[in-house]
């Protein structure tokens, strides 16, 4: 009987309260997307790949040899150990939980907090198709954006009541979260920074040593890849290109500019609303001894809705005025109606107070929870963005869109948090995830109609068209992963330089053969023995043909190169010229037997096949015959 009533009241606030409808309506939306996702992933690229051989070594030094540590590897190795992970599309299951994982605790968060349905991270984190692609592919991305949500959870959980107990799910939760990814170190900091500050406001020394035991423990579990740490400059030197700001800005809105480029400043102008939320909850006054609080005067609503203002402009500014898009109107109209200063902030500052009672214990945690989540959220908002700059500073890696998934989950579980829930506030934020609903669904399923990599294709091609005397070269070197998994012919194969392991990245592998002159001679030999014998060579990569006659690119000097430093991809780009100009030179027919023409094959894994047959040979090119 119970039970039936909370289902009937559950039934009739969803019935008063549209949000819930379409907070439901996306749900499914999302889950519909994932699993037409799956449908279209197709192979799993090299990054997967190498997480994949590493889940299978039975070493947790073996699992760390990663950009992450060993906390998706072990989990991955224990599908697999159950045996569910026995093909590629068992494994893909896997991601599409982690995936689906991610609304769902949204949902958990929202409910536990504020008995509300998730609709602002729904719309803006859950459909994002980047979220999407590779939140479920078997990289650690998604699992850690999925642990520092639920961590950013906890930590509201705990203000509502520090006890022990719920210190421990917060610091359980940091520990997966570092554990997942080496930059949730800094989200979790943040997460940390934010919960003192509501701790420091309220004058609560017990809880704010909680905190700091959850930030010791979770900083501690990092300790045994310090040594790994260390040695990130030397380590990776093949891959740290440098900061830069441009590429930065660039990837950011890649990721977080979803449906639509503007959207970027959508996130922007949230996040300006959280963060003066926050700054208004500092000038508010705490309660004093007999519950009266006192009125701080207009000058506060005014200045917060000039920000609002002034944030609204440059967020018309800095879209180039869409004309041709009138939605963007209707959602700023949306987003200013619902700053209505006055009404925001009187429940804030100016309660009337009658029959006052003293203040009690749970009269403390409700305001901890409740009229001190926009300072949390506020804080930790502006600590995780500088701090995420300050990692990818130091980190000085090319950066990818989906590094900054965490960071993305962070930002809306910031917003869900820190965001009132006014008459107002709710009418804006239902108009425009009904906007944002009718524009992400169209633009995510053309998205997700993507394979990530057309290698194993293209394996299984050569595999029935190379005969066991052929040759294959694969280039770049670090497509011969893929390859490896899905090549099973007797062919004898190669990248461009040769490594002696194509399992992993073995990007030291690759600085030794950088540092070395003539290091494609054995293939360079390889391939010339195989035309002489009147058998082919198959080139799986991205090389140009050139005309014949042109002479052998010399090699490049040792590394660091002037501009490229110690990137390894102007030697990619050399060991494919000289392979090609070898081939054309000697070969009397090279031509294009396959190209994918599906444009929605992830172009760094979106890989050609060429053949080269016959032998002729060929004087003055600037190689030794």
């Amino acid at each position: 009987m119970a039970a039936n009533a909370n289902l009937r009241r559950l039934a009739k606030t969803v019935s008063r309260q549209p949000e819930w409808i379409l907070a439901l309506a996306a749900s499914l939306a999302v889950v519909w997307l994932h699993f037409y996702f799956l449908g279209h992933a197709g192979g799993f690229w090299r990054d997967e790949v190498n997480l994949l051989n590493l889940s299978g070594r039975h070493s947790l030094t073996e699992m760390s040899k990663d950009s992450f540590p060993v906390l998706m590897p072990l989990l991955v190795g224990g599908w697999t150990a159950i045996g569910l992970g026995q093909n590629d599309l068992s494994l893909r299951l896997l991601g599409i939980l982690i995936g689906l994982a991610l609304p769902a605790a949204l949902w958990l968060a929202a409910w536990k907090i504020r008995r509300t349905p998730p609709l602002l991270g729904l719309v803006l984190l859950a459909l994002n198709s980047t979220v999407i692609i590779y939140g479920d592919s078997l990289r650690a991305y998604g699992l850690g954006s999925l642990t520092i949500l639920l961590a950013t959870a906890a930590a509201c959980l705990f203000l509502k009541n520090p006890t022990w107990p719920r210190a421990g799910w917060l610091a359980a939760l940091a520990i997966l979260s570092v554990q997942a990814l080496y930059q949730n170190a800094v989200l979790v900091a943040a997460i940390c920074f934010g919960a003192w500050a509501v701790c420091a406001r309220q004058k609560n020394g017990r809880a704010a040593l909680k905190v700091f035991v959850v930030a010791a423990i979770s900083a501690a579990s990092l300790l045994p890849y310090w040594t790994r740490i260390v040695s990130l400059p030397d380590g990776a030197a093949a891959l740290r290109t440098g900061f830069d700001p441009e590429l930065v800005i660039i990837n950011l809105d890649s990721a977080m500019g979803f449906p639509l480029a503007q959207f970027l400043w959508v996130w922007g102008f949230l996040v300006v609303a959280v963060v003066v939320c926050a700054g208004a909850t500092l000038l508010r006054r705490q309660p004093e001894s007999g519950g009266v609080r006192t009125e701080p005067g207009p000058l506060i609503s005014r200045g917060t809705l000039a920000v609002a203002l002034a944030a609204a402009f440059g967020f018309l500014w800095f879209a180039v005025l869409p004309k041709s898009r009138w939605y963007f109107w209707l959602v700023l109209l949306l987003l200013v109606a619902g700053l209505d200063a006055d009404r925001l902030f009187k429940r804030f500052f100016s309660r009337a107070v009658t029959n006052a009672k003293p203040p009690t214990d749970t009269m403390c945690a409700s305001d901890a929870v409740t009229e001190n989540l926009p300072l949390f959220a506020g804080v930790t908002l502006l600590t995780a963005i500088a701090g995420f700059g300050g990692f990818l500073w130091f980190a000085a890696l090319n950066t990818e869109r989906w590094y900054f998934l965490p960071l993305t989950a962070v930002a809306a579980a910031g917003i869900e948090i820190g965001l009132p829930r006014g008459r107002h506030a709710r009418a804006a934020i239902l108009g425009f995830s009904v906007i944002t609903l009718i524009i992400a669904v169209p633009a995510a399923r053309k998205d997700l109609n993507r394979r990530f990599t057309n290698v194993d294709l293209v394996a299984q091609r050569v595999a029935v068209e190379a005969g066991p005397d052929d040759f294959i070269v694969v280039t770049p070197w670090y497509c011969g992963i893929t390859f490896d998994r899905y090549f099973k012919g007797p062919t004898p194969w190669d990248t461009l330089p040769p490594l002696k392991d194509h399992s992993i990245h073995r990007y030291d592998l690759v600085r030794e053969k950088m540092e070395t002159r003539e290091v494609l001679q054995p293939v360079l030999a390889q391939m010339a023995a195989t035309l002489q014998a009147g058998h082919r060579v198959w080139v799986v990569g991205q090389i140009r043909i050139p005309a014949a006659g042109q002479p052998v690119p010399p090699d490049l000097p040792p590394p660091p190169l002037k501009y490229s430093h110690w990137s390894d991809q102007p030697y990619n780009r050399n060991w494919a010229a000289q392979a090609a100009s070898f081939l054309s030179n000697h070969s009397r027919q090279f031509r294009q037997v396959y190209s994918s023409t599906n444009e929605n094959v992830n172009f760094t894994e979106n890989l050609p096949l060429q053949v080269a047959a016959g032998w002729q040979s060929s004087t003055n090119l600037g190689f030794p015959q």
